[in-house]
């Protein structure tokens, strides 16, 4: 094996993906090892190291841990470590890649090109067929209803018409700006538009392989199992508002699945069965919470996608992003929003329009359908979005708008829990206890409320915060703990769990949440799942993979869930890692009310804290 590949291998093992509990800026050992072997690698002998190089590859290593895959680097600072046999320019076989005065680990560096490679491939304005131009505007005009004069611009229906015309579309929009309601009508005039012909493999269409005799093959997935649980259920619940003929409806896809299971993770090659060389059998790929895929991930799926084929993706820019490396569709959403002009229906006869909601292969969707103008939830998302932290203080404080309330953190730092906190569960017990309820309500009633944190570990950690709310629920007479000498210990009934390794055999990944039920004795627990006979996927306990108690969870961890109460726990202290977007996502995870426990300097600091941008592929596209 070569110095470089051996270094690239180190690097893949040793620079870890960050974590919601990473806070610390310290460098760490794993950052002097990967030091220390570049300096191996170049030569350096004892104490004699180059002092650039050293501080580089230990500022890479962190930043890559802290999801940012390069460094900018000065004009001194390049010069000097092409120098060494470590790094090189772009396209070099080297285990550090300089580009455009950034410093990268090569295989961060590789995705990032392999994923602008792959884009601009896709982004070609396709000529468009009078007729397909007329039968689009009737069948848009039938789901979405003609515009009115003086209406404001339907940006659901314009993400339907680059859909119609577009090998490539992102759709990028908050909770309640109708994301679902548009893929359902996006799915539903492809599968029309297919059925007549119009996607055929023509030069004046998108080309399309399959021929209108056979169904159009859709796929949908999202980075996880239960990310796609909701997808499905949103988009069936859609299609009864649909009003689409009775072909369409029965072509509509009937599965959803995690973006591994689509491309066909391989465990023992820890890679997949699709790639580029045998791409997916799709038409049209459709991926929902696209804000959750971090750039490895994003480079391989896009990769697989056939060229002919349909790529949209869904997801919020403004969102969290990944809790892998790379804030890739943020990154992907500024990189598309100013450069490439929008025509007006299907790109016939408008000004070029260089605004964000008007890309050709970007759309936002503006306006929200969950919270009303006066809604005082969908302004603190607002106000936080912004970066306003006065405005959020003042909707927190105002005993008008009940719906948001602040809660001082003094009351969880004793050793209680107050009873704000414990009250929302309420209901999920009495219909636990109910012997006449079924799974389906059981599960519903608990998905009603949940506690989020901003990290795993710590204080105010969910790991010890969900112990805490654990025992309040137990003093309370809620829960029953069995005694540590009984051998089912922690197997009490209602016990929710969540999966923390990915387990392929047994069909359940990391995030997947479960109830323990017992019946007649006997301990069971389920999960949701959709290609289950009965909807649930049923184990006893010796056979879950890597779990944990969740009555509370991280912010990361509920990317792709709504709850109609929601608790957001802030840290004690200011940190890097609370940030707008963590704060953002934790607030539009609640439908009717939202608490926030933290202090008035903590919540202003985080506020006004935005993301880093964590990779340069707005600057490659």
């Amino acid at each position: 094996m070569s110095n470089e590949q051996l270094s690239m291998d180190f690097a893949s093992s040793t620079a870890p993906p960050p974590s919601e509990e990473n806070e610390a800026k310290a460098y760490e050992a794993l950052d002097h090892q990967l030091s220390d072997l570049m300096h191996q690698l170049n030569g350096d002998k004892g104490g004699d190291k180059n002092p650039i190089l050293k501080q580089c590859v230990l500022e890479i290593s962190q930043h890559t841990r802290e999801g940012k895959i390069a460094i900018e680097c000065s004009e001194a600072q390049q010069t000097e470590l092409l120098k060494t046999h470590v790094v090189g320019k772009a396209g070099d076989y080297k285990p550090l890649i300089l580009d455009h005065g950034y410093l990268y680990l090569r295989r961060y560096w590789q995705y990032q090109q392999q994923l602008a490679d792959q884009i601009k491939s896709r982004l070609k304005l396709e000529e468009i067929d009078d007729d397909f131009v007329s039968w689009s505007q009737q069948r848009l005009d039938y789901y979405f209803g003609e515009k009115q004069q003086g209406a404001e611009t339907n940006w659901q229906k314009v993400a339907a018409e680059r859909a119609l015309k577009n090998q490539f579309l992102i759709v990028s929009g908050g909770p309640g700006t109708g994301k679902t309601t548009t893929i359902t009508r996006i799915l539903a005039l492809l599968i029309e538009a297919h059925d007549l012909g119009y996607l055929k493999d023509t030069k004046h269409t998108p080309p399309l392989l399959h021929d209108a005799q056979k169904p159009l093959n859709i796929m949908l997935a999202a980075p996880t199992g239960k990310a796609s649980i909701r997808m499905l259920d949103a988009i069936n619940e859609a299609q009864g508002k649909l009003n689409a003929p009775d072909n369409v409806l029965q072509q509509m896809p009937k599965q959803a699945s995690t973006i591994h299971k689509l491309l066909g993770y391989i465990l023992e090659k820890v890679s997949f069965k699709h790639h580029k060389n045998h791409p997916l059998n799709a038409d049209v790929v459709l991926i929902d919470e696209a804000s959750m895929i971090d750039i490895a991930l994003m480079s391989k799926l896009i990769e697989a996608v056939p060229a002919h084929a349909k790529l949209i993706l869904i997801g919020d820019k403004n969102q969290l992003s990944s809790v892998e490396t790379g804030s890739v569709f943020a990154d992907m959403c500024e990189g598309l929003s100013p450069l490439y002009p929008a025509g007006g229906g299907l790109g016939r006869g408008e000004k070029p329009s260089t605004s964000e909601e008007a890309s050709t292969h970007l759309i936002t969707l503006q306006k929200n359908y969950r919270f009303k103008k006066d809604s005082a939830i969908g302004q603190l998302a607002q106000a936080t979005n912004q970066g306003d932290s006065k405005t959020v203080l003042e909707i927190l404080m105002d005993e008008s708008k009940p719906s948001c309330q602040l809660i001082a953190p003094s009351t969880i730092e004793i050793n209680q829990i107050p009873p704000e906190l414990i009250a929302p569960w309420e209901n999920y017990f009495s219909v636990l206890n109910n012997p006449q309820s079924s799974i389906s309500e059981i599960f519903q009633a608990f998905n009603q409320y949940r506690i989020l944190c901003t990290l795993r570990r710590g204080l105010n950690g969910s790991t010890i915060m969900s112990s805490r709310i654990e025992a309040a629920l137990a003093k309370q007479g809620f829960i029953k703990l069995r005694s540590q000498s009984q051998q089912a210990q922690n197997w009490y009934h209602g016990r929710p769990v969540m999966i923390t390794q990915n387990s392929y055999s047994k069909g359940l990944f990391n995030g997947d949440t479960g109830i323990c039920i017992i019946i007649n004795g006997e301990i069971k627990v389920y999960f949701p799942a959709d290609d289950e006979p009965e909807g649930f996927k049923i184990l006893a306990p010796v056979r879950l993979p890597a779990h944990e108690t969740t009555w509370t969870i991280t912010i990361h961890k509920s990317q792709g869930s709504e709850f109609d109460q929601v608790t957001l726990i802030l840290p004690h202290e200011v940190m890097p890692l609370l940030t707008r977007q963590l704060i953002y996502t934790g607030i539009t995870r609640a439908k009717e009310q939202v608490s926030i426990v933290a202090s008035d300097a903590v919540l202003n600091a985080g506020i006004r804290t935005e993301v880093v941008r964590a990779t340069r592929i707005n600057k490659e596209i």
